[in-house]
């Protein structure tokens, strides 16, 4: 059987009570219990002897969850433990040892660490320092409503979470094996012997978040009522809160009424004791909200405040009442609701009994994170075999354009096989995007043209051999360079295979001669594969892929008229007017310059012309454009609007999209595709790879690069054709993209290679061990 006998480390601050500690110790229990190596890390507690008596192992870290630096002296220390234990799960249950553990951690080689999981307990204050829970492979949520709060504040993607509830132990919290000593030793250390009242129970540490200065406030509404109320829980006499709750219950001289009783070695009594349970966090919702299960357990009806896992956990006028948070006066009134109503707290006591054996037991809990950690084994079995591969893609930033598009949309379908997804740049807008799709993101400024660039060889080729990268894909100049010598640099034997892609029609000269370097050299046209055998002579292991078009993204129905609406608003366009855009970075080689020109030779001005992309970090070409939209009396109809992050929306906004690149070809043309995509018609230049894109008078049209007379003729034709003209070329163009241009179709063809030539590799590999080895016994002969 696989994984018959794991090594589960879980690590928390302490194990005193609460519901991390309880979870963490069914967990541990249970692990235990199945015949697996189940080891805690924390800084003790009254726990500790419960849990080595079942058989699990306890490793002290006084201080572990202390914030003050000396607790990074455990950095070291615990990655001395994830090796001589030969740690196989890593489980992280809270914000500091989290932080501890995630950079021991990190120090390991990738295939020797453990598989790191997270666990969420709590609504966190949202910052880099509770991001820490997000950092595991896989983070546990121990309720939707903590799931909701990951994806909303993190960014973390819904596949990465498992939704976990926890539970409570059966064999502990059930009534008919409480005796009713213990429940009689309870009511005499409390005093209650001689009093008859209904008890009111409140569980929890004395902390704001737990309520139990609105707890006493309700209380003091119904102070005439009959009633004693107990709040349970370990108490801190020097805090401030605990002085304010004993100030307050002396106000309201509840004294005989409320009593603080502090820290209860045996909750399930306790719950018996009570005749109504109460949790009432107030300033922070219940992550999961444990208490109210173990009440329930125990047959006892439970009113909870209505926000965070309270709402999963308590049925309202079921299983108990929901009271709005922070309202005294909304719960005194439940309160005393229930305090009058025998027969109703006894059936909502049978009917939550029912719905947590069905809902929420820990062995549940225990199975589901067991079956996790079995699950994130194999995956990282596979992730080491040669059946999943290691990917390094390095490119100079991550801003915005078609190089950049290609590394995130290639390292997403990577993720989602399986694989695994690195990307080496110096940061940018979508470095976010790349980590929130799985990727990891490394930075290296290797893009800046500087000889202090060389400076990251040695640290990249530290990283190859650490991630034990299969594969390093260069997709720019300067990154190649630097990426090359690292690889150069490395012994044959463990070299991943090299891959370079040519992405544009470069200067001819040594430094772009970098681009055919690759073991394997991508093409992403025709015309570049031609270009390259032409200037280069090389055709061997040369192979053309054709970049794609992600059609869930580009797909005219996938844009609501919201996303229209904003941006028609943004940039001013009027509607009934037709839209002619040309989406590009503004530089020279796009060719906004040579589109200007067609539009002040047209006759009928009566269109809104949009230019789209981020500006020039030199100020010329721009002056030099705004002068020609000044000297051509353009202004009432050309828009500079800069950079476009929803691009999909913007093209559908468009009627003609025009690409026209002028003394450079595109190499490609993404544009044109994603416009095809969305069901525009395009304009483009003749050269390059739009003449594999575009099909003259089907799909758009073609026209000589740099000829604004010939570019203004066919927008003239285009814009005196009707809607339904238009739309027809702009059907054909998507039925185009969709049967040889996605992105689907890309990755697959780059994956596909990767694998092909890797065997190829492989082969050549053992045929050069093959002759070592004969040399070697003739040598010997």
């Amino acid at each position: 059987m696989m994984f018959e006998k794991m090594t589960i480390i879980q690590i928390l601050p302490e194990m005193e009570e609460g519901g991390v500690e309880g979870e963490t110790y069914d967990q541990a229990v249970y692990l235990a219990r199945q015949g697996h190596n189940s080891i805690v890390i924390s800084g003790g507690g009254r726990l500790l002897e419960k849990l080595e008596r079942e058989g699990c192992r306890h490793i002290l870290c006084p201080g572990i969850g202390e914030k003050n630096f000396r607790c990074l002296k455990y950095i070291d220390r615990l990655r001395q433990i994830f090796i001589s234990e030969k740690a196989d799960i890593v489980h992280l249950r809270s914000r500091l040892p989290a932080w501890v553990g995630y950079l021991a951690w990190k120090m390991l080689p990738a295939h020797d660490r453990p598989s790191l999981v997270t666990t969420f307990h709590g609504f966190y204050s949202v910052n880099k320092y509770s991001a820490i829970m997000t950092k595991g492979q896989r983070v546990v949520a121990v309720s939707n409503a903590i799931r909701d709060h990951i994806i909303k504040n993190y960014g973390t993607a819904n596949e990465k979470i498992a939704l976990i509830y926890g539970g409570f132990d059966t064999s502990t919290f059930d009534a008919d094996k409480v005796s009713e000593d213990r429940v009689e030793e309870l009511r005499r250390r409390w005093g209650l012997q001689d009093r008859s009242e209904p008890v009111i129970i409140l569980p929890g540490r004395l902390t704001k978040w737990k309520g139990q200065d609105d707890f006493i406030e309700s209380l003091a509404i119904i102070r005439d009522l009959p009633f004693i109320a107990l709040c349970v829980g370990e108490i801190d006499e020097k805090q401030k809160y605990t002085k304010k709750i004993r100030e307050k219950i002396a106000h309201y001289n509840l004294q005989d009424k409320v009593k603080l009783v502090g820290h209860c070695d045996d909750m399930p009594a306790a719950m018996l004791v009570g005749h109504i349970i109460v949790s009432a966090s107030s300033t922070q919702p219940e992550a999961f909200g444990k208490i109210a299960i173990e009440a329930m357990s125990m047959g006892r009806p439970v009113i909870a405040t209505a926000h965070g896992g309270s709402l999963e956990t308590v049925v309202d006028n079921v299983t108990g009442w929901l009271v709005e948070p922070q309202n005294p006066a909304a719960m005194a009134k439940v309160i005393a609701q229930a305090l009058g109503d025998e027969e109703a707290c006894s059936a909502f006591g049978r009917a939550g009994r029912q719905w947590v054996h069905e809902h929420f037991i820990a062995e549940v809990m225990c199975r589901k994170n067991l079956a996790l950690y079995k699950q994130m084994l194999q995956e990282k079995k596979r992730k080491f075999s040669k059946e999943n591969l290691t990917v390094l893609q390095m490119v100079p930033e991550l801003e915005g354009g078609g190089v950049e598009r290609g590394t995130l949309e290639l390292g997403k379908h990577l993720v989602q096989q399986g694989h695994r997804s690195l990307v080496v740049s110096g940061g940018g807008r979508l470095v976010e995007l790349l980590e929130r799709e799985g990727s990891s993101h490394v930075s290296m400024k290797v893009g800046v043209k500087s000889p202090l660039c060389l400076k990251y060889i040695l640290p990249l080729r530290q990283l190859l051999l650490k991630e034990r990268v299969d594969i390093l894909h260069l997709r720019s100049r300067l990154p190649a360079w630097i990426g090359y010598l690292a690889w150069k640099s490395i012994p044959k034997k463990k070299r991943p295979l090299l891959v370079t892609t040519f992405h544009g029609f470069y200067s001819i000269n040594a430094y772009s001669a970098i681009m055919t370097k690759g073991d394997v050299v991508i093409a992403v046209s025709e015309s570049i594969q031609k270009h390259i055998a032409e200037h280069y002579s090389k055709e061997q292991n040369v192979v053309s892929i054709f970049r794609g078009v992600d059609t869930d993204t580009f797909n005219p129905e996938s844009v609501s008229s919201d996303r229209l609406d904003s941006l028609r608003a943004k940039w001013g366009v009027v509607p009934g007017k037709p839209v002619i855009m040309l989406p590009a970075r503004m530089t020279r080689l796009k060719g906004q310059d040579v589109f200007l020109m067609s539009l002040a030779s047209l006759q009928d001005r009566n269109f809104q012309a949009i230019l789209v992309g981020d500006e020039p970090e030199s100020s010329t070409y721009k002056n030099e454009i705004a002068n020609i939209i000044e000297k051509y009396n353009l202004k009432d109809c050309v828009k500079m609007v800069g950079h476009c992050s929803d691009m999909a929306a913007a093209l559908l906004l468009s009627d003609i999209v025009v690409s026209a690149t002028s003394s450079t070809p595109e190499a490609f043309g993404r544009i044109a595709v994603e416009a095809m995509a969305m069901g525009k018609p395009v304009i483009a230049t003749a050269h390059g790879g739009s003449l594999e894109i575009v099909i003259d008078n089907e799909t758009g049209w073609l026209v000589e690069p740099s000829n604004s007379l010939a570019m203004s003729k066919v927008l003239d034709e285009a814009l005196s054709m009707s809607k339904e003209q238009l739309s027809c070329i702009g059907e054909n163009g998507r039925n185009r993209v969709l049967s040889k241009f996605t992105t689907k179709t890309m990755c697959e063809q780059t994956v596909e290679t990767y694998k092909r030539y890797l065997r190829k590799q492989s082969i050549e590999k053992g045929y050069a061990q093959d002759a070592v080895s004969v040399s070697t016994v003739s040598h010997k002969s």
